[in-house]
């Protein structure tokens, strides 16, 4: 805040010396030459009605001091020119403040009108101008302090809110030109904990409610292994952990205010692709394939890149005909990994329910998310022939978020 407020400052002073400066040499153009020429007058006026009265001309030196003539003429060391000073036509004041006009001989010596009668307001003027903008910088000092304090504390709350992602609690001055928006971000803030905090609560009972019929669906589950099949008693129990690890995953998400980082990995999509069609495999008469086996590399999270491809493949299978298939291809430094089905597309198709359940979009939300927090994107196509295409376009490198 110090070198924004330092640097505010340095450019007001700049622009009152600018001011000072302008005001200047307007005053050098306009002023002074009107002096001039009112010395011009007073000469002519001199020289018309006092030329009988008094000597018209007297040239300074020791013994004679040259008070009552029109025009004197000081000798070469009876004046001091300053250096790089030409003398041509100069209006001059004594000590007293007596105005002459002179001009410098080529012989060096100075010849001068004295007795000019002008007027004494030029020096009086300058000197409020002076006082005006001295009095201009002081306001502005005055009223730029508290502003540029509260805009400081406003961004040094903006900045902890991006650091610890919540807005904390802060001040501005008394009758502050932005308490509005302060009082507006405090609202703000008051109501993103609250729904935070209601989220966590939420998130507690909802997967508290979750896992005690789990553990009485895995204690029915031991009583009946008996009469299952090996292939059925392993599948059931999958779906169980499954839900297992998603109630704990979300406990942990809510824990840490729903802010996760990612945890970056190779991933071998091949292999993660073929795990999930095997496991999506037993439970639909759907056919699901994998169109590309070649190796594939990409460095990603692989449990949020597990629930991303999971979400699409559910999608596609809901709203399929016969298949859905899986194509990954290289496009530059991006992965696309398009979730292809046979249904009636995105428009038609994804607006009916073809199960008798109500779905809210959660899935394919999720999608995005995981998406943007790689640095890629989720996008909606149609193919030609029919039917849809999830494409999830990733990063192959290293991810942004």
């Amino acid at each position: 805040m110090k070198s924004a407020l330092l640097r505010f400052y340095l450019g007001i002073v700049l622009l009152v010396l600018l001011l000072f400066f302008s005001l200047n040499q307007l005053y050098n153009w306009f002023y002074q030459g009107d002096e001039t020429v009112e010395a011009a007058r007073s000469m002519l006026h001199q020289v018309y009605y006092h030329s009988e009265q008094q000597r018209l001309h007297c040239r300074l030196s020791d013994s004679e001091d040259c008070t009552d003539s029109l025009y004197v003429t000081y000798p070469k060391g009876y004046w001091q020119p300053q250096p790089d000073v030409v003398y041509g036509v100069e209006v001059m004041r004594d000590t007293q403040g007596n105005a002459s006009m002179c001009s410098e001989m080529p012989d060096g010596e100075l010849i001068c009108l004295s007795q000019l009668n002008l007027p004494d307001g030029a020096d009086f003027s300058i000197d409020l101008a002076h006082v005006f903008l001295l009095l201009l910088l002081l306001c502005l000092f005055w009223l730029s302090r508290n502003l540029f304090r509260d805009v400081d504390t406003l961004r040094r709350s903006a900045l902890q809110e991006i650091k610890l992602g919540h807005l904390p609690a802060f001040q501005l001055s008394d009758q502050s030109y932005l308490q509005p928006l302060a009082r507006s971000l405090s609202r703000m803030n008051q109501t993103i904990a609250d729904l935070n905090s209601l989220q966590r609560e939420m998130a507690d009972t909802v997967c508290h409610d979750i896992k005690t019929p789990l553990a009485r669906l895995r204690f029915v589950l031991l009583n009946l292994e008996q009469r299952l099949s090996a292939e059925q008693s392993a599948q059931i129990s999958r779906n169980l952990q499954e839900i297992e690890d998603n109630v704990y995953d979300y406990l942990r998400l809510a824990q840490q205010n729903f802010r996760s980082e990612l945890t970056l990995s190779e991933v071998r999509l091949d292999l993660v692709l073929q795990e999930l069609i095997d496991k999506f495999s037993t439970n639909t008469e759907h056919q699901i394939r994998l169109q590309s086996t070649e190796p594939l590399v990409i460095q990603a999270d692989q449990k949020l890149l597990q629930r991303a491809l999971s979400n699409l493949l559910s999608n596609a299978l809901r709203y399929c005909q016969t298949s859905v298939w899986i194509e990954i291809c290289l496009v530059q430094q991006d992965c696309h990994i398009d979730v292809c089905d046979d249904g009636e597309g995105w428009h038609s198709g994804r607006e009916h329910n073809t199960d008798g359940l109500s779905h809210h979009g959660l899935g394919l939300a999720i999608v995005q998310r995981v998406a943007r927090q790689h640095g890629g994107d989720f996008i909606r196509l149609s193919r030609n022939e029919g039917g849809a295409v999830a494409r999830l376009k990733l990063p192959v490198g290293s991810a942004s978020g």
